[in-house]
């Protein structure tokens, strides 16, 4: 049975999914369950996504996956946004698709630095039918 929370979050995160990665990222923060910080980029949870969760890291993912994600990945939903380096994205992004989820929405938010790490801004949903409700 799919909760009435559930039909909200999806409500609002499909449509934007749908409508490009731009628009996915612009839209989805009424459906996120959690934001990641990455705390080399940003340093507080910009206002546009007041009220949700922030997991904050500085650059390694290994305490939020241990202590958020992996138990919240193994349970159906759960919507992750958030503004990390790219080598942090890459990783969240291979434990995602271990968990049936995909990066859904990316925009690079500056330049590359000299190990060529940039910060991006993503979604990260669920993509198989079994992991959606």
């Amino acid at each position: 049975m799919i909760s009435r929370r559930d039909v909200i979050k999806w409500g609002a995160v499909a449509p934007a999914i749908a409508a490009g990665s731009q628009a996915a990222f612009a839209q989805a923060p009424q459906g996120l369950d959690a934001f990641m910080l990455d705390t080399r980029y940003v340093d507080s949870l910009p206002t546009e996504h007041a009220g949700i969760p922030a997991i904050c890291f500085a650059g390694d993912v290994t305490k939020p996956w241990f202590d958020t994600l992996d138990p919240a990945w193994r349970q159906r939903g759960y919507v992750l946004g958030g503004i990390t380096g790219s080598d942090a994205l890459f990783v969240l992004q291979s434990l995602a698709q271990q968990q049936g989820r995909r990066v859904v929405s990316q925009t690079q938010l500056g330049e590359k630095d000299e190990r060529g790490v940039y910060p991006v801004s993503w979604v990260i949903a669920p993509v198989h039918p079994s992991v959606t409700a």
